[in-house]
């Protein structure tokens, strides 16, 4: 009989939340621009924050947050997409085959938007902390890029919640609660759920990814440029 055992750890539950809020408030944002771009702006440093401390966590934090603990080559993804078409639904204690590379896909162009981010200038009152270091060749062809991603990222949040959907009623599986409790039902099999690292480490990690962030922002910019 499946069991519930604690997978995700409350460092990943609590980034999971907050970049999603983020990405819905930043989209948002951006649309409406005016006096709000200044919000958008603020948004998207917290977003590389947030992407730079889940890139840390993933070489050295809770085993099913770790990337080469959920990230399978194209013949496991291919058997789980298999095996979940034929109805026997497989539980993993963490990312499935199929949902880890959807999470690198959705981190890679995530931090590709917030790169573009700072170096973008929408040609009217706004202008990423970056740009000035940059060409105004550089600056266009960031600008254009930043445009359109954030068409493939409403695209990838669009899928994410069609799958979790599917999960829902075809396969019978809820995924959003694991999210908010972080137990997953496994196997008997599983002796223990994965190795959780301490939250202090996450706190630490967090804290000198925000402080890139505030250098990158805030002091490189005032820097002459040689």
């Amino acid at each position: 009989m499946p069991r519930p055992v604690v997978v995700w750890d409350l460092p990943v539950r609590l980034f999971h939340w907050a970049l999603a809020l983020l990405v819905v408030f930043s989209f948002t944002t951006g649309k409406i621009g005016g006096a709000w771009m200044e919000w958008h702006l603020r948004s998207g440093y917290a977003i590389l924050a947030l992407l730079l401390f889940r890139f840390a966590w993933g070489l050295v934090g809770s085993d099913s947050a770790r990337f080469g603990s959920f990230l399978r080559g194209p013949r496991a993804a291919l058997d789980y997409a298999r095996a979940t078409l034929g109805g026997r639904h497989p539980r993993v204690p963490g990312h499935n085959p199929l949902g880890g590379w959807m999470v690198l896909v959705m981190l890679a162009v995530l931090a590709l938007q917030a790169a573009t981010g700072l170096f973008s200038d929408d040609e009217i009152a706004t202008q990423g902390p970056l740009a000035v270091k940059v060409s105004n060749a550089t600056v266009s062809r960031m600008s254009a890029i930043h445009a359109v991603n954030e068409w493939i990222i409403a695209g990838l949040v669009v899928l994410h919640l069609a799958a979790i959907a599917i999960y829902r009623v075809v396969l019978r599986a809820n995924l959003v609660p694991a999210m908010l409790h972080g137990r997953m039902e496994v196997a008997d099999a599983v002796a223990h759920g994965p190795r959780l690292r301490p939250t202090a480490l996450a706190a630490v990690l967090f804290a000198l990814a925000c402080a890139a962030v505030y250098y990158l922002v805030m002091v490189f910019p005032q820097a002459p440029s040689p």
